[in-house]
């Protein structure tokens, strides 16, 4: 009887095992011996650190794998059946999808639980508002955006590098950079990017943001976050002082006049790239963009009229007239 009550107590310590270390270890969680036995111990078993390495070694003989090293501390972690950068990549895929419902986006965080890293999960949806997601996004470094979740999660400061087009005498992709010490405060998805909200160290109460698109790099601080925005709803483009967009994505190759002061404007408008030139009018720039000709572009152009000139092509041209005539 005695037997037959260690042998289940041991299977189910097996069991228990395997959850503990598919809910709190991966690649950058690292569970020591000690650590382990605290988790047991919380689910009711004793354990012993030679209880510990026997049952990794039986459960090393299925095909669940659990990783023993050295670095950077000595300890354990479980093979998940995709990399860390595979996660991020999907669960940024779900954030950026237009295709998916809301109903598709829970039910797929549910499943990522059984199959990913908890941490990594808790992370990207902890550090993330959603605005008005369920469109294409541009492409952002995942390497970027990831360091701003961390430094989000654990309240540090960053360095952020974020760049800019500048225009010139003919079209052109210059860009200017600049460096950046923030306090980052949330991730925030809307239609068009992704965007970084945070409070610059010089106004820590004036919440600005930043499309993630325009970061190249990010450098955690150890120094901790100072005073947030309480309101976020008034955060401004650190470039412009516009609030954040909802203008709808539109992609025939485009040209429009436009104020050097709208530069930022036009530039977070087109999933595409824009090339700028300098126009003979001084103070005026003309970009151009190969974008869709479609209603959403229209109606874009349409409420800036008094900031945006179409110049080609023609046919851009007769549906703006043909629309502005029927309104």
């Amino acid at each position: 009887m005695n037997n037959n009550n260690i042998n289940t107590n041991a299977r189910t310590r097996l069991l228990c095992l395997v959850e503990i270390m598919t809910m709190y270890s991966d690649e950058q969680h690292i569970l020591s011996i000690e650590e382990i036995c605290d988790w047991l111990h919380d689910y009711g078993y004793a354990a012993s650190k030679r209880n510990i390495l026997a049952d990794i070694k039986a459960i090393n003989t299925t095909p669940i794998k659990i990783i023993s090293v050295s670095k950077p501390k000595k300890g354990f972690y479980i093979a998940k059946y995709f990399s860390q950068d595979a996660i991020r990549l999907i669960l940024e895929s779900v954030f950026a999808s237009d295709l998916l419902t809301e109903k598709d986006v829970e039910y797929i965080k549910k499943y990522l639980h059984r199959f990913t890293c908890i941490p990594t999960l808790d992370l990207i949806l902890n550090t993330t508002i959603n605005l008005n997601s369920l469109s294409p996004k541009r492409k952002v470094s995942g390497e970027a955006v990831h360091n701003l979740r961390l430094a989000i999660r654990d309240k540090k400061q960053a360095e952020i590098t974020v760049h800019r087009a500048v225009p010139g005498d003919t079209f052109s992709e210059t860009r200017k950079t600049e460096t950046l010490t923030v306090n980052p405060i949330v991730l925030a998805v809307n239609n068009k990017s992704i965007s970084l909200v945070f409070t610059n160290i010089n106004s820590p109460k004036k919440a600005e943001f930043v499309n993630t698109h325009r970061i190249e790099s990010v450098k955690l601080l150890n120094s901790e976050s100072t005073e947030f925005a309480d309101d976020l709803t008034g955060a401004v483009n650190y470039f412009d002082r516009r609030s954040l967009s909802t203008n709808k994505t539109a992609k025939d190759w485009i040209f429009i006049r436009f104020k050097a002061e709208d530069v930022e404007l036009v530039e977070n408008r087109f999933n595409s790239p824009i090339q700028l030139r300098k126009d003979d009018s001084e103070g005026y720039y003309v970009a151009k963009v190969f974008t869709p000709i479609d209603d959403s572009l229209i109606g874009w152009l349409f409420t800036l009229s008094d900031k945006i000139e179409i110049i080609a092509p023609s046919s851009l041209k007769e549906l703006f007239e043909k629309k502005a005539k029927n309104i």
